[in-house]
């Protein structure tokens, strides 16, 4: 790993245009003068692996999404796979955003040179469907080109093995340690896709992989008990964001029996810019706004988004008074648990639940309740993988459902990501059955508890930024939390995940398995739990809450009260909190 003042001097000269090594000398003059910006920023400190690999804004120099930074990574994980798998292959998909595609290709060209087999999606592809492709081609693993959700000027490169999950120890460190040790820029291959060695190795995934795709879909029996006259007339509209699902999810609704499904037609099309909307991602009620607008004019029972690589969906639903309700990713996960759970009484069968920590644990009270195991593992979908690859070695049992709380959710086991096609699905095969989702949830909150939880981010860019994310949760971690009052409920227990002790009454038993994280989780009376935890993904430091009413709801009248003392009480806690990591 070199240091920063090498990183620097490193893009000075060749392979780099005179214009690159011009803005490289600037940063370094500055560097020596110890000025902090974001183009000395850019090229002295490389883009880190985080849950879901490299993500960075679109740029110059070793801090940016580049031709270099994107081959560098590449080459780093193909080099691993030809190094340590038997005829290597791989599988790569990309999302609508800019240099995507060529990052694609990129990577391809690269496998190509090193010899590893590649098949390539010909058009942009959700990301669900790079994670089911892998295994249908018994790949060594995959990448796939995204920046999820962020703004345009993002992208970014995940990395996928063999069982279709994203990278996790230990090979994610040995992967981490390849690319570090890339250091001559020119080592990087830029194989023209009119190449022989491109040509020989490089092939187009056809359309067969999303057929299986479809028949395991019906063959996981998530559908309900609804009637094909329902489905039929059930109206949908649908917004890709501008992103990769479009095609595919009106394909696979059709499949399904779900002719009624109307496409924003501003949205409909995949474009990086994302000229409608702020942000593409379906947690934000402003980038549903076109979709509740269609709704409104054709009356729709309900809408949903998924994001431009379409692992995550955000829904509403119609009320009585012809308005939409927009639900969070906690009730959506919630109702999806629920109706899964309730539905399954096999005998001589063990089904599993596999939540996030940061997630509801109202599906926890759930998965207890109808007799499914429950696990909670770290933050990213890869850990949410990493079991399913535990529970499938054993006999008799079985993954039923894998969630967490922005917005991603996994309702059967040929997957290994967040799926929002099969997750669409599902979720209106319980509206077509149950008619009034809201009643349904409603029911849930009164058989299993009332919850509500919150998500605070708080964005600090740069290498400062990091710092102070950093110093906040230490902050925390040298704080004797235990008896302290925030938001009128008293710390009853403390676990801290990266030196994976625990203190009060919480209990060391819940690390077992699990690899060291910043995290720190309080526990407060009452069923109530804070998280603080950096992004994996995005400069930013985050908090969760989640508190269940201390008094049970008895009858649907009720909730309303509840649900706002909850709220008050969760921005009381979340302001303490804060403080006390002096974020505030």
């Amino acid at each position: 790993m070199l240091k920063p003042e090498d990183n620097i001097l490193s893009w000075t000269k060749s392979p780099f245009s005179t214009e690159i090594q011009s803005e490289a000398k600037k940063a370094y003059e500055d560097w020596q003068k110890g000025i902090t910006s974001e183009l000395v920023d850019s090229y002295a400190h490389p883009l880190s692996f985080g849950t879901g690999g490299i993500r960075g804004k679109i740029g110059n120099g070793i801090g940016k999404m580049n031709l270099y930074t994107v081959g560098r990574a590449a080459l780093g994980f193909l080099s691993y796979l030809r190094d340590t798998k038997e005829n290597p292959s791989i599988v790569i998909a990309y999302d609508s955003r800019r240099l995507s595609k060529e990052f694609a290709e990129l990577s391809a060209g690269i496998g190509a040179t090193l010899g590893v087999t590649v098949h390539l999606f010909p058009k942009v592809t959700p990301t669900p469907l790079l994670s089911y492709a892998i295994r249908y081609y018994k790949a060594s693993g995959g990448i796939v080109i995204t920046a999820s959700h962020n703004p345009p000027e993002y992208n970014g490169f995940k990395a996928y093995l063999s069982d279709g999950g994203q990278l996790v120890p230990p090979d994610d460190a040995l992967i981490i340690k390849r690319i570090g040790e890339i250091e001559d820029w020119s080592s990087i291959p830029m194989l023209s896709k009119t190449d022989k060695v491109y040509k020989k190795f490089v092939k187009s995934v056809g359309t067969d992989c999303f057929k299986s795709y479809l028949k395991d879909l019906k063959n996981a029996k998530i559908q309900s008990k609804a009637k094909p006259k329902t489905r039929t007339n059930l109206k949908i509209v649908y917004s890709p964001l501008h992103g990769t699902g479009g095609e595919y999810m009106k394909e696979m609704l059709s499949y399904f029996g779900y002719k009624s499904v109307f496409l924003v037609p501003e949205q409909k099309k995949p474009d990086g810019e994302f000229p409608t909307v702020k942000y593409p991602n379906p947690e934000e009620k402003e980038a549903l706004a076109l979709c509740e607008f269609h709704a409104k004019k054709k009356k729709a029972e309900v809408f949903i988004a998924t994001d431009p690589d379409a692992d995550r969906l955000g829904v509403g639903v119609r009320k009585s008074d012809g308005e939409y309700e927009y639900l969070n990713g906690n009730q959506i996960g919630s109702i999806m648990a629920a109706y899964l759970c309730e539905q399954k009484k096999a005998k001589g069968k063990v089904f599993h639940l596999v939540k996030t920590i940061v997630t509801t644990d109202l599906q926890e009270a759930i998965a207890k309740k109808n007799g499914i195991k429950i696990k909670n593992v770290l933050t990213g979908f890869k850990y949410i993988a990493e079991e399913m690859k535990q529970i499938e070695k054993k006999k008799n049992n079985l993954f039923l459902f894998g969630g967490e709380e922005s917005y991603g959710y996994l309702p059967v086991p040929f997957v290994r990501d967040k799926d929002s096609l099969s997750s669409a699905l599902l979720f209106v095969e319980i509206l077509a059955e149950k008619g009034d989702l809201l009643s349904y949830l409603t029911e849930i909150y009164l058989k299993y508890g009332l919850y509500r939880e919150s998500l605070y981010s708080l964005t600090l860019e740069g290498s400062s930024g990091q710092t102070k994310i950093k110093e906040s949760i230490e902050a925390l971690r040298k704080e004797n939390l235990i008896g302290k009052m925030i938001g009128g409920r008293k710390v009853v227990g403390v676990l801290d995940y990266e030196t994976q002790t625990a203190s009060g009454k919480s209990k060391t038993s819940v690390f077992k398995g699990m690899p060291k994280s910043n995290v720190i989780q309080v526990e407060l009376e009452g069923n109530a739990k804070l998280t603080i935890r950096p992004s994996g993904t995005e400069p930013k430091v985050k908090v969760y809450s989640s508190f269940a009413s201390q008094k049970k709801p008895k009858k649907t009248s009720e909730i309303p009260s509840l649900w706002e003392s909850l709220g008050s009480e969760i921005s009381l806690a979340e302001t303490e909190f804060l403080k006390l990591a002096g974020l505030l």
